[in-house]
């Protein structure tokens, strides 16, 4: 009887000691990091800037970057693309040919450089032309779900650093109000648990990249600051862009080059945010088990830019824009998500948030460390205030801006996911 007695508690203890090493090893942190090259290879019309621009050569190549991180059951990807923006049809797409990540796991954001191809209808020879190739763009889609499924095969067990710093280099300013300027930059580094180097290095920082202007396809400042990174050691790196809009962007000398060429700032700007965001995550002391938690909100708003339904009548902007509606009032249907990573703490918007509209996502949020991904899930351009949206110093903005109740919508849902997760929180710590 003793020994019968003894074998099952031994059994009932060898149960606990396994199921134990079972859980520390579901909840221990994984990672890997991979890009590809999604430059055209053949000329493209370019984005952001006037119609009818066409690339000659590239001098850079355009990537997409990805970074699958695992923890406690949850596996989630983001993704950077050198593009003006990835709209939310097309990360559809993306998404619905990924095997190895939930769809509402997988953020997939734009770097909004300016002198990447027209990924969105609106550059092309003319006003009724669309300018994205879709042979090209159904590549790109193709390429971006081989490599979240190809990063995710092989992450490993891994450590994490995150970093914050309001001190960054004087590298960007806001040409409409010079006061509202957010020069926060956020790093996130994952550093492989058995080799102790940096698998990747994601860097959140609000600006245009919008130095050039000519007809070479480059990433703009992005691509030395890859560079830079890279080259330092920290691994594959990822630039996700804040809230840019109204009107973020590169503070240098335009005097020192013609007007689109100057070639020397980029590498300036690009290379000092590198050199900045590695300077800032070296001291940080890594964690390897942080829980990542996400949640969703999927909302829609009215159309009200003429211009932009004349485009979808046109066939420049694909139906796919847009969401159920009736008579001549359409909706678009867009998202935002909240991602938590430890103490760090995400939140995605559809497009070009104003400034003011970032620092009031920041008050709100609650995590240690704050970052704002903007143009990722979707890029719908501009998104003001009400106030903002209607004020003679943001005409142009509201010209390439879905409408007056996008900024609204953005803030409402964010806050209801800020606000869940609280609820969450608190209950956890009863």
């Amino acid at each position: 009887m003793f020994r019968k007695t003894t074998l099952i508690l031994t059994a009932i203890y060898l149960g606990f000691a396994i199921g134990g090493l079972a859980i520390a090893q579901t909840r221990g942190l994984k990672a890997a990091a991979g890009s590809i090259d999604i430059t055209p290879s053949r000329t493209a019309f370019m984005a952001g800037y006037g119609m009818n621009r066409r690339s000659i050569n590239a001098h850079d190549r355009l990537s997409a970057r990805c970074l699958v991180l695992e923890s406690g059951g949850t596996r989630i990807a983001f993704v950077s693309c050198d593009v003006i923006g990835m709209p939310r049809y097309q990360i559809t797409k993306i998404r619905a040919a990924v095997h190895s990540i939930t769809p509402e796991n997988l953020f997939v954001a734009a770097t909004h450089t300016h002198s990447g191809p027209d990924t969105l209808g609106m550059w092309g020879p003319d006003l009724q032309t669309s300018g994205v190739d879709k042979e090209w763009i159904s590549g790109v889609v193709a390429k971006i779900a081989a490599l979240v499924d190809q990063t995710a095969a092989i992450v490993k067990p891994s450590l994490l650093k995150i970093a914050n710093t309001l001190d960054s280099p004087h590298i960007s300013k806001n040409i409409r109000v010079p006061r509202i300027l957010d020069t926060e930059m956020g790093v996130l580094q994952l550093i492989d648990a058995s080799t102790k180097k940096p698998i990747s290095t994601l860097v959140n920082f609000s600006c245009h990249p919008e130095i050039l202007n000519n007809n070479h396809l480059t990433a703009d400042f992005p691509h030395w600051l890859y560079q830079t990174v890279e080259s330092g050691g920290g691994g594959v790196c990822l630039y996700l862009n804040g809230a840019q809009g109204g009107m973020i962007t590169a503070d240098y000398d335009e005097a020192s080059a013609p007007k689109g060429e100057n070639w020397q700032a980029a590498e300036r700007i690009g290379t000092e945010l590198g050199k900045k965001a590695l300077e800032i995550i070296a001291p940080v002391e890594s964690t390897d088990a942080p829980l990542i938690r996400t949640s969703r909100r999927v909302f829609t708003v009215p159309l009200e830019n003429t211009r932009f339904a004349a485009l979808v009548k046109l066939g420049v902007f694909p139906n796919e824009l847009m969401s159920a509606g009736t008579g001549s009032l359409h909706r678009i249907e867009t998202e935002v998500s909240r991602i938590s990573i430890g103490d760090a703490e995400f939140l995605t918007i559809p497009g070009e948030a104003l400034p003011n509209i970032g620092f009031y996502l920041k008050h709100m949020m609650t995590g240690k460390h704050k970052f704002l991904l903007g143009l990722c899930g979707d890029e719908l351009g501009y998104i003001l205030t009400p106030e903002d949206y209607y004020l003679d110093l943001y005409r142009y903005e509201s010209s390439v801006s879905v409408g007056s109740e996008i900024g609204t919508a953005v803030v409402s849902s964010s806050k209801e996911l800020v606000a869940e997760a609280a609820k969450v929180s608190a209950v956890r710590t009863k």
